[in-house]
Protein backbone atom coordinates (compact mmCIF):
# COMPACT_ATOMS: atom_id res chain seq x y z
CA UNK A 1 0.00 0.00 0.00
CA UNK A 2 2.81 2.37 0.89
CA UNK A 3 4.53 1.58 -2.44
CA UNK A 4 1.32 2.37 -4.35
CA UNK A 5 0.91 5.65 -2.45
CA UNK A 6 4.48 6.67 -3.24
CA UNK A 7 4.05 5.88 -6.93
CA UNK A 8 0.76 7.80 -7.07
CA UNK A 9 2.35 10.81 -5.38
CA UNK A 10 5.34 10.70 -7.74
CA UNK A 11 3.05 10.66 -10.79
CA UNK A 12 0.93 13.50 -9.37
CA UNK A 13 4.02 15.64 -8.89
CA UNK A 14 5.49 14.75 -12.28
CA UNK A 15 2.38 15.63 -14.34
CA UNK A 16 2.47 19.43 -13.76
CA UNK A 17 6.24 19.40 -14.30
CA UNK A 18 5.86 17.61 -17.63
CA UNK A 19 3.01 19.91 -18.62
CA UNK A 20 5.07 23.02 -17.85
CA UNK A 21 8.03 21.68 -19.81
CA UNK A 22 5.83 20.96 -22.79
CA UNK A 23 4.46 24.48 -22.89
CA UNK A 24 7.67 26.40 -22.29
CA UNK A 25 11.34 26.50 -23.25
CA UNK A 26 13.76 27.16 -20.38
CA UNK A 27 17.28 28.52 -20.90
CA UNK A 28 20.05 29.40 -18.44
CA UNK A 29 22.89 31.72 -19.41
CA UNK A 30 25.18 34.24 -17.78
CA UNK A 31 28.67 35.61 -17.39
CA UNK A 32 31.51 36.12 -14.93
CA UNK A 33 33.76 39.15 -15.21
CA UNK A 34 36.73 40.46 -13.23
CA UNK A 35 38.26 43.92 -13.54
CA UNK A 36 41.11 45.96 -12.12
CA UNK A 37 40.99 49.78 -11.92
CA UNK A 38 43.84 52.17 -11.11
CA UNK A 39 44.50 55.85 -11.61
CA UNK A 40 44.98 59.27 -10.05
CA UNK A 41 42.81 62.14 -8.81
CA UNK A 42 43.19 65.91 -8.53
CA UNK A 43 41.26 68.43 -6.48
CA UNK A 44 40.55 68.64 -2.75
CA UNK A 45 36.90 67.62 -3.21
CA UNK A 46 37.76 64.41 -5.04
CA UNK A 47 36.73 61.47 -2.86
CA UNK A 48 36.46 58.75 -5.54
CA UNK A 49 38.72 55.73 -5.15
CA UNK A 50 40.95 54.86 -8.10
CA UNK A 51 42.19 51.42 -7.00
CA UNK A 52 39.88 48.46 -7.26
CA UNK A 53 39.86 44.75 -7.99
CA UNK A 54 36.41 43.26 -8.21
CA UNK A 55 34.16 40.78 -9.94
CA UNK A 56 30.56 40.40 -11.04
CA UNK A 57 28.63 37.24 -11.87
CA UNK A 58 25.17 37.22 -13.44
CA UNK A 59 22.90 34.26 -14.16
CA UNK A 60 19.81 34.71 -16.36
CA UNK A 61 16.96 32.21 -16.24
CA UNK A 62 14.50 32.66 -19.12
CA UNK A 63 11.46 30.86 -20.40
CA UNK A 64 9.02 31.26 -23.26
CA UNK A 65 6.03 29.48 -24.66
CA UNK A 66 2.48 29.77 -25.98
CA UNK A 67 -0.72 30.32 -24.00
CA UNK A 68 -4.05 28.58 -24.58
CA UNK A 69 -5.50 31.70 -26.25
CA UNK A 70 -2.75 31.65 -28.90
CA UNK A 71 -0.67 34.48 -27.41
CA UNK A 72 3.02 33.92 -26.75
CA UNK A 73 4.76 34.84 -23.52
CA UNK A 74 8.28 35.18 -22.16
CA UNK A 75 9.73 35.56 -18.66
CA UNK A 76 13.25 36.18 -17.39
CA UNK A 77 15.00 36.68 -14.05
CA UNK A 78 18.59 37.75 -13.32
CA UNK A 79 20.60 36.77 -10.27
CA UNK A 80 23.50 39.18 -9.79
CA UNK A 81 26.37 38.91 -7.34
CA UNK A 82 27.09 42.65 -6.99
CA UNK A 83 23.46 43.77 -6.73
CA UNK A 84 24.21 45.62 -3.46
CA UNK A 85 27.22 47.47 -4.88
CA UNK A 86 27.90 50.25 -7.36
CA UNK A 87 24.67 52.13 -6.74
CA UNK A 88 22.44 49.06 -6.84
CA UNK A 89 20.38 47.88 -3.91
CA UNK A 90 19.20 44.50 -2.74
CA UNK A 91 16.26 45.95 -0.83
CA UNK A 92 15.27 45.03 2.70
CA UNK A 93 15.35 41.28 2.14
CA UNK A 94 18.93 41.24 0.88
CA UNK A 95 18.28 39.03 -2.15
CA UNK A 96 20.25 39.16 -5.43
CA UNK A 97 17.18 39.04 -7.71
CA UNK A 98 17.61 41.98 -10.06
CA UNK A 99 16.51 42.53 -13.67
CA UNK A 100 13.34 40.65 -14.57
CA UNK A 101 10.46 40.81 -17.03
CA UNK A 102 7.13 39.25 -17.96
CA UNK A 103 5.98 39.88 -21.55
CA UNK A 104 2.68 38.87 -23.16
CA UNK A 105 2.61 38.95 -26.97
CA UNK A 106 -0.82 39.09 -28.66
CA UNK A 107 1.17 39.25 -31.93
CA UNK A 108 4.85 39.00 -32.89
CA UNK A 109 5.19 42.80 -33.06
CA UNK A 110 3.35 43.81 -29.86
CA UNK A 111 4.43 43.10 -26.29
CA UNK A 112 2.62 43.97 -23.05
CA UNK A 113 5.24 43.95 -20.32
CA UNK A 114 6.05 44.19 -16.66
CA UNK A 115 9.70 44.78 -15.82
CA UNK A 116 12.07 45.58 -13.00
CA UNK A 117 15.25 47.24 -14.24
CA UNK A 118 14.57 46.18 -17.84
CA UNK A 119 15.47 48.07 -21.03
CA UNK A 120 12.07 49.50 -21.95
CA UNK A 121 10.55 52.93 -22.49
CA UNK A 122 13.02 55.71 -23.21
CA UNK A 123 15.90 53.55 -22.00
CA UNK A 124 16.06 51.87 -25.44
CA UNK A 125 17.55 55.16 -26.71
CA UNK A 126 19.71 55.94 -23.65
CA UNK A 127 22.98 55.21 -25.45
CA UNK A 128 22.60 55.98 -29.16
CA UNK A 129 26.29 56.21 -29.99
CA UNK A 130 28.64 53.36 -30.94
CA UNK A 131 30.62 51.99 -27.99
CA UNK A 132 33.25 49.32 -27.38
CA UNK A 133 32.25 47.06 -24.47
CA UNK A 134 30.82 49.69 -22.06
CA UNK A 135 28.80 52.89 -21.92
CA UNK A 136 30.74 55.96 -20.68
CA UNK A 137 28.87 56.19 -17.35
CA UNK A 138 29.49 52.50 -16.58
CA UNK A 139 33.26 52.57 -17.17
CA UNK A 140 34.23 53.63 -13.62
CA UNK A 141 31.34 55.66 -12.20
CA UNK A 142 33.81 58.50 -11.52
CA UNK A 143 33.23 60.70 -14.58
CA UNK A 144 30.41 62.83 -13.15
CA UNK A 145 28.46 62.50 -16.41
CA UNK A 146 24.67 62.48 -16.36
CA UNK A 147 22.73 60.25 -18.71
CA UNK A 148 19.15 60.02 -19.89
CA UNK A 149 16.71 59.58 -16.99
CA UNK A 150 14.21 56.75 -17.36
CA UNK A 151 11.54 55.15 -15.16
CA UNK A 152 12.66 51.51 -15.46
CA UNK A 153 16.29 51.47 -14.22
CA UNK A 154 16.12 50.11 -10.67
CA UNK A 155 12.33 50.36 -10.66
CA UNK A 156 9.12 48.45 -11.39
CA UNK A 157 7.23 49.51 -14.52
CA UNK A 158 4.59 48.34 -16.99
CA UNK A 159 4.03 49.28 -20.61
CA UNK A 160 3.83 48.31 -24.26
CA UNK A 161 6.49 47.52 -26.84
CA UNK A 162 5.78 47.77 -30.58
CA UNK A 163 8.27 46.37 -33.10
CA UNK A 164 8.70 47.11 -36.81
CA UNK A 165 7.51 50.72 -36.49
CA UNK A 166 8.71 53.13 -39.20
CA UNK A 167 10.80 50.68 -39.09
CA UNK A 168 12.12 50.24 -35.58
CA UNK A 169 11.03 49.76 -31.99
CA UNK A 170 8.65 52.02 -30.08
CA UNK A 171 8.42 51.47 -26.32
CA UNK A 172 6.27 53.14 -23.63
CA UNK A 173 6.77 52.54 -19.89
CA UNK A 174 4.77 53.78 -16.90
CA UNK A 175 5.88 53.71 -13.26
CA UNK A 176 3.15 54.57 -10.73
CA UNK A 177 5.54 54.54 -7.76
CA UNK A 178 9.25 55.24 -8.21
CA UNK A 179 9.76 54.72 -4.46
CA UNK A 180 8.86 51.02 -4.47
CA UNK A 181 11.60 48.48 -3.83
CA UNK A 182 13.06 45.73 -6.01
CA UNK A 183 11.18 43.02 -4.08
CA UNK A 184 7.89 44.96 -3.96
CA UNK A 185 5.07 42.50 -3.19
CA UNK A 186 2.35 41.70 -5.71
CA UNK A 187 -0.14 41.47 -2.82
CA UNK A 188 0.65 44.50 -0.64
CA UNK A 189 0.89 48.23 -1.24
CA UNK A 190 4.20 49.94 -0.60
CA UNK A 191 4.49 51.61 2.81
CA UNK A 192 8.07 52.82 2.55
CA UNK A 193 9.81 53.67 5.81
CA UNK A 194 9.89 57.44 6.31
CA UNK A 195 7.62 58.15 3.35
CA UNK A 196 4.74 60.56 3.81
CA UNK A 197 2.67 58.47 1.41
CA UNK A 198 3.05 55.30 -0.60
CA UNK A 199 3.12 57.14 -3.94
CA UNK A 200 5.51 60.08 -3.73
CA UNK A 201 6.68 60.08 -7.34
CA UNK A 202 5.34 58.67 -10.61
CA UNK A 203 6.35 59.02 -14.21
CA UNK A 204 6.33 57.76 -17.76
CA UNK A 205 8.94 57.35 -20.47
CA UNK A 206 8.86 56.52 -24.16
CA UNK A 207 11.56 55.81 -26.68
CA UNK A 208 12.09 55.02 -30.32
CA UNK A 209 15.03 53.33 -31.99
CA UNK A 210 15.19 52.43 -35.67
CA UNK A 211 17.60 51.89 -38.55
CA UNK A 212 17.31 53.66 -41.89
CA UNK A 213 19.97 52.14 -44.10
CA UNK A 214 23.35 52.95 -42.52
CA UNK A 215 21.81 55.45 -40.04
CA UNK A 216 20.36 54.47 -36.66
CA UNK A 217 18.13 56.99 -34.86
CA UNK A 218 17.30 56.95 -31.17
CA UNK A 219 15.12 59.36 -29.22
CA UNK A 220 13.63 59.30 -25.74
CA UNK A 221 11.50 61.39 -23.41
CA UNK A 222 10.74 61.05 -19.67
CA UNK A 223 8.46 63.01 -17.34
CA UNK A 224 8.36 62.40 -13.57
CA UNK A 225 5.96 64.06 -11.12
CA UNK A 226 7.62 64.56 -7.71
CA UNK A 227 4.72 64.50 -5.26
CA UNK A 228 6.52 64.43 -1.92
CA UNK A 229 7.03 68.22 -1.81
CA UNK A 230 5.41 71.21 -3.47
CA UNK A 231 8.85 72.77 -3.95
CA UNK A 232 10.60 69.73 -5.45
CA UNK A 233 11.53 70.00 -9.12
CA UNK A 234 9.66 67.68 -11.48
CA UNK A 235 11.83 65.80 -13.96
CA UNK A 236 11.97 66.23 -17.71
CA UNK A 237 14.58 64.30 -19.69
CA UNK A 238 15.13 64.31 -23.46
CA UNK A 239 17.67 62.59 -25.68
CA UNK A 240 18.40 62.33 -29.41
CA UNK A 241 21.19 60.32 -30.99
CA UNK A 242 22.40 59.30 -34.47
CA UNK A 243 24.75 56.51 -35.51
CA UNK A 244 26.27 56.14 -38.98
CA UNK A 245 27.72 52.72 -39.75
CA UNK A 246 29.93 51.93 -42.72
CA UNK A 247 31.92 48.83 -41.87
CA UNK A 248 34.47 48.72 -40.36
CA UNK A 249 33.75 52.26 -39.05
CA UNK A 250 30.89 53.65 -36.97
CA UNK A 251 30.43 57.23 -35.75
CA UNK A 252 27.70 58.81 -33.66
CA UNK A 253 26.53 61.94 -31.85
CA UNK A 254 24.02 62.32 -29.03
CA UNK A 255 22.56 65.15 -26.95
CA UNK A 256 20.80 64.58 -23.61
CA UNK A 257 19.09 67.32 -21.59
CA UNK A 258 17.96 66.62 -18.02
CA UNK A 259 15.82 69.09 -16.09
CA UNK A 260 15.75 67.87 -12.50
CA UNK A 261 16.91 64.59 -10.99
CA UNK A 262 15.16 61.30 -10.24
CA UNK A 263 16.20 61.21 -6.58
CA UNK A 264 13.16 61.97 -4.43
CA UNK A 265 14.58 64.78 -2.32
CA UNK A 266 12.53 67.72 -1.11
CA UNK A 267 14.68 70.49 -2.50
CA UNK A 268 14.41 73.71 -4.48
CA UNK A 269 17.95 73.25 -5.83
CA UNK A 270 16.85 72.85 -9.43
CA UNK A 271 19.49 71.61 -11.86
CA UNK A 272 19.79 71.23 -15.62
CA UNK A 273 22.43 69.09 -17.34
CA UNK A 274 23.15 69.24 -21.07
CA UNK A 275 25.45 66.45 -22.23
CA UNK A 276 26.86 66.14 -25.76
CA UNK A 277 28.78 63.04 -26.83
CA UNK A 278 30.71 62.16 -29.97
CA UNK A 279 31.84 58.59 -30.56
CA UNK A 280 33.83 56.64 -33.17
CA UNK A 281 34.65 52.93 -33.35
CA UNK A 282 36.79 50.88 -35.72
CA UNK A 283 36.88 47.11 -36.16
CA UNK A 284 40.54 46.33 -36.83
CA UNK A 285 39.62 42.71 -37.62
CA UNK A 286 37.14 40.09 -36.41
CA UNK A 287 38.78 39.96 -32.99
CA UNK A 288 39.96 43.52 -32.21
CA UNK A 289 37.92 46.73 -31.98
CA UNK A 290 38.92 50.20 -30.78
CA UNK A 291 36.77 53.17 -29.83
CA UNK A 292 36.90 56.77 -28.65
CA UNK A 293 34.20 58.89 -26.94
CA UNK A 294 34.30 62.61 -26.15
CA UNK A 295 31.62 63.90 -23.77
CA UNK A 296 31.03 67.50 -22.67
CA UNK A 297 28.52 68.43 -19.98
CA UNK A 298 27.24 71.87 -18.96
CA UNK A 299 25.36 72.22 -15.68
CA UNK A 300 23.02 74.96 -14.53
CA UNK A 301 22.51 74.62 -10.79
CA UNK A 302 20.06 77.25 -9.59
CA UNK A 303 20.95 76.96 -5.90
CA UNK A 304 24.72 77.20 -6.51
CA UNK A 305 26.72 80.46 -6.66
CA UNK A 306 27.86 79.47 -10.16
CA UNK A 307 27.49 76.45 -12.37
CA UNK A 308 31.22 76.12 -12.93
CA UNK A 309 33.19 75.13 -16.04
CA UNK A 310 32.23 72.52 -18.64
CA UNK A 311 32.92 68.92 -17.61
CA UNK A 312 34.94 67.16 -20.30
CA UNK A 313 35.42 63.39 -20.40
CA UNK A 314 37.55 61.32 -22.81
CA UNK A 315 37.24 57.53 -23.18
CA UNK A 316 39.62 55.34 -25.17
CA UNK A 317 38.74 51.62 -25.36
CA UNK A 318 40.09 48.48 -27.01
CA UNK A 319 38.43 45.03 -27.00
CA UNK A 320 39.85 41.61 -27.93
CA UNK A 321 37.09 39.12 -28.70
CA UNK A 322 38.02 35.47 -28.12
CA UNK A 323 34.55 34.04 -28.65
CA UNK A 324 33.00 33.38 -25.23
CA UNK A 325 35.77 35.41 -23.56
CA UNK A 326 36.30 39.14 -24.17
CA UNK A 327 39.27 41.15 -22.84
CA UNK A 328 38.88 44.94 -22.73
CA UNK A 329 41.18 47.75 -21.70
CA UNK A 330 40.42 51.41 -21.42
CA UNK A 331 41.41 54.88 -20.27
CA UNK A 332 39.14 57.58 -18.84
CA UNK A 333 40.07 61.24 -18.39
CA UNK A 334 37.45 63.36 -16.59
CA UNK A 335 38.14 67.08 -16.07
CA UNK A 336 36.19 69.67 -14.04
CA UNK A 337 33.62 67.24 -12.67
CA UNK A 338 30.62 68.10 -10.47
CA UNK A 339 31.60 68.35 -6.81
CA UNK A 340 29.35 65.45 -5.76
CA UNK A 341 26.28 63.69 -7.03
CA UNK A 342 23.12 65.75 -6.84
CA UNK A 343 22.51 69.41 -7.60
CA UNK A 344 26.11 70.62 -7.21
CA UNK A 345 28.15 72.75 -9.57
CA UNK A 346 31.10 71.64 -11.70
CA UNK A 347 34.46 72.38 -10.07
CA UNK A 348 37.56 73.56 -11.89
CA UNK A 349 40.49 71.22 -11.29
CA UNK A 350 38.39 68.32 -9.99
CA UNK A 351 39.83 65.62 -12.27
CA UNK A 352 40.25 61.86 -12.66
CA UNK A 353 42.62 59.82 -14.83
CA UNK A 354 41.71 56.14 -14.71
CA UNK A 355 42.80 52.88 -16.36
CA UNK A 356 40.73 49.69 -16.44
CA UNK A 357 41.36 46.09 -17.51
CA UNK A 358 38.48 43.61 -17.65
CA UNK A 359 38.08 39.92 -18.55
CA UNK A 360 34.54 38.69 -19.20
CA UNK A 361 33.55 35.06 -19.82
CA UNK A 362 30.07 34.24 -21.10
CA UNK A 363 28.33 30.91 -20.64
Amino acid sequence: MRKITKKTLAIALAVPMLTTSALSQITISGYLEAAAIAGSTKGTLNTGTTKNLGADATITIAGKGKMTNGWEYSVSQNLQSDADRNGRTLGNSGHPLTTRSLVLNPSKDIGLFYTYDGVYGGEIARTTIPTVAERPVDFTGLSGLSEFIDVTSGHNAVGIDVRDVLPGRLSFAYNPNLDSTSQQSSDRTFGGAGQAASNTASGYSFGYRGAYGPITVGLGYTAIDQKHSATAQDVKSKTLGLIYTKAPFAVGVQRTINDGQKAATATTANVQDTTDSFSATFAVNKEVSVGYILSRQDRKAVAQPASGPTTEVHHLMVAYNLGPVVVTGGYESADDKPATTGATANVSGLDNDTFKLKVKANF
